[in-house]
């Protein structure tokens, strides 16, 4: 998951890194044995940070403002690029002390970052000012604190595995939450970006040749995010959410940081209900994608502003509870789970191809209840982080929303 993250100075001086005369690193992390690592598993993204940031990055006369005296990003990126100069000056080789080295143990890959600040900058150099608050009076800086800021939990790592990247990619917070007990599968490929070795350990990794070596999706998830953002802090919940979980979760406990927005995507009725419960307790907003054949469905759950608002809308909570409780009690039957769905999201669903499926009126080669589109997924996926961002810079948003991909069409319901 997480990195073991070092000053490419300090990793020098303490002799945790060190080149030998063919170029191959002996690290040795603290408590752990010596690695070796070849030319072909280190690699530098320094380089690529700096003559990024130097490609993008604006004219003084146009950089934002960066403290009292007037200094602009443009002429702090300028002052860097001489420390990365000057580095590269001193030092014959490899061994230069600028940037923070990154070992990612189970790939067994080293590699060197810029450092976080200039790292997150290059990360969202080309969104520019796109983000802004409703009145457009914040600076880019601003901005960028409050998203620095910000600590989003994706409980569901299927559709909430896209939308924790788009989230990532548009914002670039400190830190982020992801729970889930399941395991990815070879099915999961239709709408999950999935590497090989995201769905199964190596061979190596294997207990016996029955074991088919699934891995957690809430790992997955944490090693997808810290392989292109090492700095982000990044808490794993690889058994879900339970009652248990709930105070660290929610509120943080040891240095964990409490939760500011929720994303809600389990499987799991009696979760969705307890994640809601507890949000709406702490006047957290929810928000969920529901990925419908060609539709998204958005939810909104405004707790941050109303905390009478109901567990979902177009139903009462003891009706929204009766219909879970149902669920359980009658398993397997699609009946009942399909009313479940209509309590939780409503009927609007029900339309097209996937009415004929849900009626079991047409071929059904899979025995997927609900089939889902990786497109659908997807399209979700930047309908949330855009709500997300937006939410958090002060913007008002709709209760529930369905855009039809399909069909062209937007809804505002409620």
């Amino acid at each position: 998951m997480t990195p073991f993250l070092i000053e490419a100075k300090d990793a020098h001086e303490r002799g945790i890194v060190r080149y030998d005369e063919q170029g191959d690193v002996h690290i040795t992390p603290p408590a752990k044995e010596t690695r070796v690592v070849p030319l072909s598993s280190q690699f530098d993204l320094t380089q690529a940070t700096i003559f990024g940031l130097n490609e993008r990055l604006t004219s003084a006369a146009t950089s934002p403002v960066m403290d009292e005296s007037g200094t602009t990003l443009r002429e702090l990126f300028e002052a860097e690029w001489e420390i990365y100069s000057v580095a590269l000056e001193n030092t014959e080789g490899p061994a230069f002390d600028y940037g923070w080295y990154a070992w990612y143990e189970r790939q067994g890959h080293l590699v060197r970052y810029a450092p976080a600040f200039w790292h997150r900058v290059v990360s969202v150099a080309s969104a520019s000012t796109l983000l802004l608050d409703p009145e457009k009076r914040l600076r880019w800086q601003d901005v960028r604190k409050i998203y620095e800021e910000t600590v989003i939990g994706v409980v569901g790592c299927s559709v909430g595995n896209a939308i924790v990247h788009a989230s990532v990619m548009d914002m670039r917070p400190r830190s982020v939450k992801v729970a889930d007990k399941s395991l990815y599968k070879m099915e999961n490929i239709n709408r999950v970006r999935l590497r090989y070795d995201d769905i199964v350990s190596s061979q190596e990794g294997r207990e016996d040749i029955m074991s088919m070596g699934l891995r957690k999706k809430a790992t997955v998830v944490a090693d997808q995010l810290a392989s292109i953002d090492p700095f982000l802090e990044i808490y794993v919940y690889e058994d879900g959410i339970q009652q248990e979980h709930v105070p660290a979760f929610f509120d943080g406990v040891r240095g964990e940081p409490a939760l500011d927005i929720l994303v809600e995507e389990v499987d799991e009725p009696r979760i969705k209900l307890l994640l809601r419960e507890e949000a709406r307790v702490r006047g957290i907003p929810v928000v969920m994608a529901s990925d419908l054949g060609s539709m998204v469905q958005l939810d909104i759950l405004r707790y941050d502003l109303d905390r009478t608002l109901p567990l979902t809308y177009g139903s009462t909570d003891d009706a929204l509870r009766a219909s879970v409780d149902a669920v359980y009690d009658h398993p397997g039957d699609r009946d009942v789970f399909f009313s479940f769905v209509d309590t939780l999201v409503g009927g609007a669903y029900r339309q097209d191809e996937l009415e004929r499926i849900v009626n079991l009126d047409a071929e059904i080669p899979t025995a997927t209840i609900i089939p889902q589109l990786g497109s659908t997924a997807t399209a979700g996926a930047g309908l949330v982080a855009e709500t997300i961002a937006r939410i958090r810079l002060g913007y008002p948003t709709p209760a529930r929303v369905r855009f039809n991909k399909k069909m062209f069409t937007l809804e505002r319901i409620v």
